[in-house]
């Protein structure tokens, strides 16, 4: 049974979220920097899709 023998993370987890540094909260653990890099390209392809077509509509440009 993998979830009874499994090691305590708590303590660990506490240390390093725990301890002061200049990195924001939500980058200390490992894969989040990827993951927050992805999001925040999406957003800003999305963002820009939404200008572009905004001004599109906005010269009234049918294509």
């Amino acid at each position: 049974m993998s979830l009874i023998n499994r090691p305590n993370q708590v303590p660990h987890l506490q240390r390093m979220y725990q301890t002061p540094s200049h990195v924001p909260i939500y980058l200390r653990k490992g894969g989040d920097k990827f993951v927050m890099t992805a999001f925040c390209g999406f957003m800003a392809v999305g963002l820009i899709g939404s200008l572009y077509g905004t001004t599109k509509m906005a010269r009234g440009i049918k294509n």
